[in-house]
């Protein structure tokens, strides 16, 4: 207590936390430090979002592993360089050695010969049966054979079964050309082979001409 009288400012209580109308606080405000909580929060999202966006585009923190693959694909792409050929060397391809060669054409085979038909012998008598129940009919043939230059060994009336046509018998194989020549020269497409007859026959039938 002092000895002063008191006066308007000694209406404040003593256990007041006020130290006077002109003098400053001397705690700190609240606000101060929510402020500078704020503060620091948006400088450390700011960082957060540089770090984010601009570290990966200087390559900083990019793994080896991600860039390797990258790597050996532009190196399978590239081409190989050609090699200088050594001097004298041909760069001229070679020809595969198992080149097939040229096709020559087939040769076109020549035609088989038909065997030529054995010639007839005229030496060879000839017998004449008439067939025809025409009188006379006998004697005609063979005068068409001798004018043809062949000789008759007979001339007599068929005595077999009756006949539809003229026919030209002949025996053996070697006969046949003369059998095929008579057959020519009368018109009488019949030539039968048959080992009753020795030689050459010629038996015009109905309808001779």
């Amino acid at each position: 207590m002092s000895n002063y009288p008191r006066d308007e400012f000694d209406k404040v209580p003593e256990t007041s936390s006020r130290q006077g109308v002109h003098r400053e606080r001397l705690i700190p405000s609240r606000s101060s430090g929510l402020g500078l909580i704020i503060t620091v929060g948006v400088l450390a999202l700011v960082l957060g979002v540089a770090a984010y966006f601009v570290l990966p585009r200087l390559g900083i923190g990019t793994d080896d592993g991600d860039r390797a693959p990258a790597a050996d694909s532009s190196a399978s792409v590239e081409s190989p360089e050609p090699q200088a050929s050594e001097p004298g060397q041909s760069t001229e391809p070679t020809p595969s050695a198992t080149a097939a060669p040229s096709a020559e054409p087939a040769p076109t085979p020549s035609p088989t010969p038909s065997p030529t038909p054995a010639a007839a012998d005229r030496s060879q008598p000839v017998v004449v049966l008439n067939g025809s129940g025409i009188g006379g009919l006998g004697a005609s043939v063979s005068a068409r054979l001798g004018a043809d230059g062949w000789t008759t060994a007979q001339v007599a009336n068929w005595g077999g079964q009756p006949l539809q046509g003229s026919i030209i018998f002949y025996g053996t194989e070697d006969q046949l050309p003369n059998a095929q020549e008579l057959s020519q020269l009368l018109g009488i497409p019949t030539v039968v082979q048959s080992p009753d007859f020795t030689l050459v026959t010629v038996v015009p039938g109905p309808g001779f001409q």
